[in-house]
């Protein structure tokens, strides 16, 4: 298990959670020991440290399993990661892979993070797993408190260059469900390449309503030029000490390209795969509220 510790979606620590539910044996592998693998270690799970790009490490956090979820930040470096990551479970003789991946993973996507995807999906193919890419064509709601919290917290805004554009948004919960039938079920497994969608779409002038609702402070969408926006990005991610130009760019060339051809889905996958309802967007909002508002005491009663 990969991403347990992950933080922006979290998916590898809700497949873990789900598959330990279900009664099963998890190992969860971690960068370092710390009160987050703490966590994971009282939740029931064994834990390893490993690195992605430590082979020795990959082979022994990787003995004896059959199974394994994999994914990886939008950042630098995904497809040594794969690589290393596909030849130590080689070695040790796993047998599938759920590699959660996105819908603009192509070889000629205008994202560098999509391009990346795509090649770390072949290379799982190549080395002959068998499993699911999970494609998600949809934003994770997660993105909203932690690209956009700063903005509402200082200016009431969010800012962008994806202008009228209705995205779909899906919980990060949810995917880590549906990855973790996957994984636990291989009959479930209808199509190698398994694309899923949201239950909701919504532009962002419509999520600015909807925080302004919940926080009781006016907010407003403000849309930006995609060169703009994506220096913004690249200067608030260095900023916060989390420089990653990958991401900016990424982000960025999706707002053009997905409002020229959307790939997004609204579809019934999260009921249909797990049995039960999405997350809402406002629920999902309204349990982040905090993340909104200025102090961060106000409304720590409401739980």
């Amino acid at each position: 298990m990969t991403g347990a510790t992950g933080r922006l979606g979290g998916t590898g620590r809700h497949v873990a959670t789900e598959l330990l539910r279900r009664g099963l044996p998890v190992r969860a592998m971690v960068r370092r020991l710390d009160e987050r693998s703490e966590v994971l270690r009282d939740a029931g799970m064994e834990v390893v440290v490993a690195d992605f790009f430590d082979y020795t490490g990959l082979v022994a956090a990787l003995e004896g399993i059959e199974a394994a979820y994999f994914t990886y930040p939008v950042g630098s470096g995904l497809t040594e990661a794969a690589g290393l990551f596909a030849a130590a479970g080689r070695r040790q003789g796993l047998r599938r892979v759920v590699d959660l991946s996105l819908d603009a993973a192509f070889p000629e996507s205008t994202s560098p993070q999509g391009r990346a995807q795509w090649v770390t999906e072949q290379i799982f193919e190549w080395a002959g797993f068998g499993g699911a890419h999970l494609r998600v064509a949809a934003f994770f709601m997660e993105n909203l408190p932690a690209l956009y919290g700063h903005q509402v917290r200082e200016l009431g805004e969010i800012r962008n260059s994806f202008g009228d554009f209705e995205p779909s948004w899906i919980a990060g919960s949810d995917v880590g469900a549906m990855g973790a039938v996957l994984l636990a079920e291989p009959e479930s497994v209808t199509d190698r390449t398994t694309t899923v969608g949201a239950a909701e779409r919504a532009g962002h002038a419509a999520i600015a309503e909807i925080i302004s609702k919940v926080t009781g402070r006016p907010v407003r969408y403000r849309p930006l030029p995609p060169e703009e926006w994506r220096d913004e990005l690249t200067a608030n991610l260095a900023a916060a000490g989390q420089p990653n130009p990958t991401a900016a760019a990424h982000l960025s060339a999706q707002s053009v390209a997905l409002r020229h051809d959307s790939t997004h889905l609204v579809t019934d996958d999260i009921r249909r795969l797990t049995g039960r309802p999405a997350v809402t967007l406002e629920d999902f909002l309204d349990r982040n509220r905090r993340s909104f508002l200025p102090d961060p005491g106000q409304g720590a009663a409401e739980g």
